[in-house]
């Protein structure tokens, strides 16, 4: 799992997921975190978070389909919820 880290790569995300992350601006959600969820390289996810409750508020893959990986993110990120919130304050 990747976060996204600059405006290009979420119109990048974007372009290779065919979803509108980048077009509708989601880098300007203050109180949102938007990761890249990847396995050998390959896209299989585009996961938003709330940085208030650290639950994620949106997890799709391609097209905006539900990801087979749903639940696996889900629980990846459950289980990082400490050290996200540690780096928030960092």
């Amino acid at each position: 799992i990747k976060t996204l880290d600059s405006v290009d790569e979420y119109y990048e995300e974007g372009r290779t997921q065919h979803i509108c992350v980048g077009s509708s601006q989601y880098y300007l959600k203050a109180e949102s975190l938007v990761f890249s969820a990847r396995i050998d390289g390959k896209t299989v996810a585009t996961v938003e978070i709330d940085l208030r409750t650290l639950k994620v508020v949106q997890c799709r893959a391609a097209c905006n389909k539900v990801s087979e990986y749903q639940q696996r993110i889900e629980n990846a990120i459950a289980s990082h919820r400490e050290e996200i919130k540690a780096r928030m304050t960092a």
